[in-house]
């Protein structure tokens, strides 16, 4: 008896088969269209009515950290709002807004931060204070970073990594 063919079997594909099935299996993850984009690409511009309404559809639904912090920077009562632009691993990119005259102005459109509140320092520039953000290392620890008023927006002014003794001791 005669055994049985290549054809019989039909167990191995051709080269020409096994690009093409190599391809579509490359090509699908990479390049297939994401169908819930409003989730997680943040609308442009950034303005505090663009994001709060992205938000309110859903925007960075599927995060956990908070997408909005409140602190009041300059000492007038007001809180300054921190409102969610993007998330990753270890926390959320915020962008800050201060309203002046009845408008949401934008204070930075980056600041990280994560499920801590933002801490305010004794620093300051003009009437605006600096303020800390902590968030989860991935080590154990905490990363620290410092903003400070450059007289037009928030920039860092700092960053390190620390420890939970360290935190107490800052405290």
């Amino acid at each position: 008896m005669a055994a049985p063919s290549r054809k019989t079997l039909g167990q191995t594909p051709t080269p020409m088969k096994s690009l093409l099935i190599l391809c579509l299996l490359i090509w699908q993850p990479c390049c297939a269209e994401d169908e819930d984009t409003d989730s997680w690409q943040h609308p442009e511009p950034i303005t505090y009515d663009s994001l709060r309404a992205w938000h309110a559809r859903g925007g960075l639904g599927k995060y956990h950290w908070p997408k909005e912090h409140k602190v009041d920077l300059n000492g007038d009562g007001k809180d300054e709002v921190f409102l969610g632009v993007m998330g990753f691993g270890r926390g959320m990119v915020y962008a800050l807004f201060t309203e002046q005259k009845g408008k949401w102005v934008a204070l930075s459109e980056e600041v990280e931060g994560s499920h801590h509140s933002f801490g305010l320092l004794p620093s300051k520039n003009g009437t605006w204070r600096d303020f800390r953000s902590l968030q989860p290392s991935g080590r154990g620890g905490l990363i620290e970073t410092i903003y400070t008023w450059n007289g037009k927006q928030y920039t860092v002014k700092s960053t390190r990594e620390m420890t939970a003794e360290d935190l107490d001791k800052d405290q």
